[in-house]
């Protein structure tokens, strides 16, 4: 079962962002401020029902929100983000950006080029599912003229031939590649350590998403990578003898003890006494 949920953010009046404080969203554009993930902090974040949308869950908690909120809603793993102003929503990009390690395709893309293909491409739009970043790229020159490819970030082709962007068809191939049909054969217990792998990466790599499994634990300070607090089981480890160390002041008497016999001179009554009682 997918987690549905939203995330409420606002403007920190202290940071460099401090200008969107209140801002509708055309003087947003007016005045050309980004509108950047660095510049809020996190206000909320609740569950939804299935059938929720932005726009319901604005109109419900409509007196809760103030101008320049950012909404952002996770139906069933996909991300979108809207920007408020005092009587609509206006959906926004680059909010949130997952900055993968080694990745090769990102929103500044530009004359890449694919395998078997004339031309140069470069990224136009992206979309976030289950906590991967796809980016939609066109071809430079002819840019809608000739059908889109989606790839990954890595720059995996995830949908070919694409022609009307993120509609539902492409996303459903994007997800028919990131959880392919062998997931449905793994039994509830394994499909369960499936997910907490994957949030413990998100909760590691500290995105929004990380905020995920708190939705699922009594409090946030028990997000902790175990799935509803259950106890980590113990691990089975061989019981290994320790082993008794020699101490320094042991080792030199040792020594002196050996010189004594080399060079035959009678051994230190406290050497020979040190000596029988180790033997004991």
């Amino acid at each position: 079962m997918k987690l549905n949920q939203y995330a409420v953010y606002r403007v920190d009046q202290t940071s460099s962002g401090k200008d969107l404080w209140r801002l509708p969203y055309d003087m947003v554009q007016k005045k050309k401020l980004q509108i950047r993930i660095e510049f809020y902090r996190q206000q909320r974040i609740e569950k939804v029902s299935a059938d929720d949308t932005a726009i319901t869950i604005w109109n419900r908690r409509k007196d809760s929100f103030e101008v320049s909120d950012v909404l952002v809603l996770n139906k069933e793993g996909e991300l979108t983000t809207y920007y408020i102003s005092e009587d609509y929503l206006t959906p926004i990009e680059g909010f949130i950006r997952m900055n993968s390690s080694g990745a090769l395709i990102s929103m500044d893309t530009v004359d890449y080029h694919l395998e078997n293909r004339k031309g140069s491409w470069m990224a136009t739009d992206y979309i976030i599912i289950d906590g991967k970043q796809f980016f939609l790229l066109e071809h430079t020159e002819y840019r809608d003229k000739v059908p889109a490819v989606v790839l990954d970030a890595y720059g995996k082709i995830m949908a070919d031939n694409v022609k009307n962007g993120f509609d539902d068809a492409v996303k459903q191939q994007i997800r028919d590649q990131i959880r392919p049909q062998e997931q449905t054969k793994l039994t509830p217990q394994k499909q369960q350590l499936q997910r907490l792998e994957i949030w413990q990466k998100y909760y590691q790599n500290g995105e929004w998403l990380r905020q995920a499994e708190s939705g699922g634990e009594a409090n946030y300070d028990m997000v902790d990578g175990r799935v509803n607090n259950l106890p980590k089981q113990p691990e089975k480890t061989k019981a290994k003898k320790r082993k008794k160390k020699e101490s320094v002041i042991g080792k030199l008497h040792k020594k002196q003890i050996e010189i004594a016999i080399r060079s035959g001179k009678p051994i230190p009554k406290y050497l020979e006494q040190n000596r029988e009682l180790n033997k004991r």
